[in-house]
């Protein structure tokens, strides 16, 4: 608690002293430019959490998650350091040195931290960047390494990229390095390249796009003979995993076409549990899109077979990747309508999409009234799953089914209301079993009433009704009061109204609240918010992609400041 205190404290003074850094920070002829983010919570004792069974961990343990990071340019040259502490590891990340020992969260003290670094130059066609990169192929599904610390998420490759650009007609990019797993370096190497043709401005054409793609990526995987024969995988003979792929993206006349393919070359593991033989894997990627006014529509199709391609075979815990499968359902902001959200299938494929349609209709004389109309449909399938570890392959079943919409009204300048309906179908089995379908109606009422420039009050109401008594149903209120632009105060609660199946520990507790209430402060570039509650046993997920996060209650502390 003392070392949560003395954060508090460097947190406040913080707010103050960056003010007088807002200038830019001249150094020599370059310009150093930094940020600090940290984030801590106490985990406090829940005597009602603990004895009703839905929180087993022990109680007053701190962790705090803490990222320096360091920028200076001069010209075209520019250098970086991102310092990243876990002091020690919050509750529900993975650290890999600590796994062992502190995943538990049990009070110990280890720490563990890591750098990353970079120095590059940029000229006017062409680049090169040395250290820990983060780079993109396509969507991501053949290659992507990325940092997003609400996951505790970083595969940073440290290596060598060089890009070169010739007038917009062809972009070419290559790169190679070894991945950050966790707080440490992998020794498997990954190398790749991407390629841009633009057919449109080889030919002059200024009334549309159309581009043909391509990438190649290659991991080397020391451990993949070892692994194979300790596990009695067969079909694995090759140390080098060689992945491709092929674009297409056309727009002309508001009208949008981006597709890829991608396919493994050679076998890799089979990600369904119990399957004893390597295959190849593949995957098929389609957004198509239209605009015309105030009316747009958006389908995205996705088809992919054991595409899930890890770091090293031996590896554990989400951050053992170096692609990206994000989930194509629609992102929910209000706290019911993320109770379950969608995760992509963990057994060897899934099949689905989703489908976006957007109104807008305007009051022409007076432009502080409007409607906004909103319809999403997403669907998911695996291809094939098992029942139990060693169980034969089966069918793939139905992971997902959503339908949603919601009206946004801005009524006057003061007030804007949205109403949003939900259905969800969810397999709680997640492909690891027979399916265990949680279906639920879901209702939002939103209001934002602003009493003046500065003054403005949010609330919201939500409801969720179980339509077959397997989670009970739900009810969810939020208030948030704005004094801006320093000053925000909220408090919420969630809570299981009914006894439902899944309720398995003691029944007499069923009606928990997950109850929450917090402040944020904000001057200048300096932003602290300070919040107390329960968190409810479930997954957080940011831009598709989720981690467990198990429950507990306490005190959390975030600052972020850059100057």
């Amino acid at each position: 608690m003392k070392k949560f205190l003395l954060i508090l404290g460097v947190a406040l003074a913080a707010t103050f002293v960056t003010e007088s850094a807002y200038a830019q920070v001249k150094v020599g002829k370059g310009q150093l430019s930094g940020s600090l983010e940290s984030n801590n919570i106490y985990y406090d004792k829940d005597n009602i959490m603990q004895e009703s069974g839905f929180m087993k961990r022990p109680d007053k343990v701190f962790g705090s998650h803490d990222y320096l990071k360091l920028d200076y340019t001069l010209g075209r040259f520019s250098a970086g350091i991102q310092i990243d502490g876990y002091l020690p590891p919050m509750y529900g990340f993975d650290i890999y040195s600590l796994k062992k020992k502190a995943n538990r969260i049990d009070g110990s003290s280890m720490l563990t931290g890591f750098f990353t670094k970079y120095v590059q130059w940029e000229d006017t066609n062409w680049g090169v960047r040395l250290g820990d990169i983060y780079d993109q192929f396509g969507n991501g599904l053949i290659f992507r390494t990325y940092e997003d610390r609400a996951l505790g998420f970083n595969n940073a490759i440290a290596g060598a990229r060089v890009h070169y650009n010739l007038n917009n007609y062809f972009t070419i990019k290559a790169l190679a390095g070894m991945p950050r797993y966790y707080d440490k370096r992998n020794t498997n190497w990954v190398w790749g390249a991407d390629l841009s043709l633009s057919l449109s401005d080889i030919v002059g054409w200024n009334n549309g796009l159309v581009a043909i793609e391509g990438s190649y990526v290659g991991r080397h995987q020391n451990d993949v003979l070892a692994y194979a024969e300790y596990r009695g995988i067969t079909g694995l003979d090759s140390k080098t995993l060689n992945m491709v792929s092929g674009r297409l993206n056309f727009e002309v006349a508001g009208f949008t076409l981006r597709g890829e393919y991608v396919t493994k070359l050679n076998n890799d593991v089979d990600m369904n549990e119990g399957v004893h033989e390597g295959r190849k894997g593949n995957a098929i990627h389609i957004d198509l899109g239209y605009s015309y006014k105030r009316f747009s529509a958006s389908a995205t199709f996705r088809r992919q077979e054991n595409m899930n391609t890890l770091l090293m075979l031996g590896g554990q815990g989400g951050c053992n990747v170096i692609n990206y499968i994000p989930v194509l359902t629609r992102q929910h902001t209000y706290l019911l309508t993320n109770l379950n959200p969608y995760q992509p299938t963990s057994t060897g494929g899934e099949i689905g999409g989703q489908i976006d349609l957007y109104y807008s209709l305007r009051n022409k004389s007076n432009r502080t009234k409007y409607w906004n109309f909103h319809a999403n449909f997403s669907t998911f399938q695996n291809l094939d799953y098992v029942e139990y570890p060693g169980a034969p392959v089966s069918e793939g079943k139905k992971t997902w089914l959503e339908i949603n919409v919601d009206a946004e009204r801005q009524w006057n300048r003061k007030i804007k209301t949205t109403f949003l309906y939900a259905y969800q179908e969810y397999d709680k089995s997640h492909g690891l079993g027979a399916p265990q379908y949680l279906k639920s109606h879901i209702f939002v009422a939103d209001m934002t009433y602003k009493f003046n420039k500065k003054h403005s009050l949010h609330v919201e109401a939500q409801y969720l009704a179980d339509f077959d008594n397997k989670q009970g149903d739900w009810v969810a209120l939020l208030a948030e009061y704005n004094f801006a632009p320093k000053f925000s105060f909220y408090v919420s609660d969630m809570w299981n109204c009914e006894k439902a199946e899944l309720n398995f520990a003691n029944q007499k507790n069923y009606l928990i609240h997950y109850y929450q209430v917090g402040a944020s402060f904000t001057h200048g570039r300096t932003r602290i918010q300070l919040s107390y509650g329960r968190n409810r046993e479930g997954v957080v997920c940011s831009g598709g992609v989720c981690r467990p996060q198990p429950a507990y209650t306490g005190v959390n502390l975030a600052l972020t400041t850059s100057f």
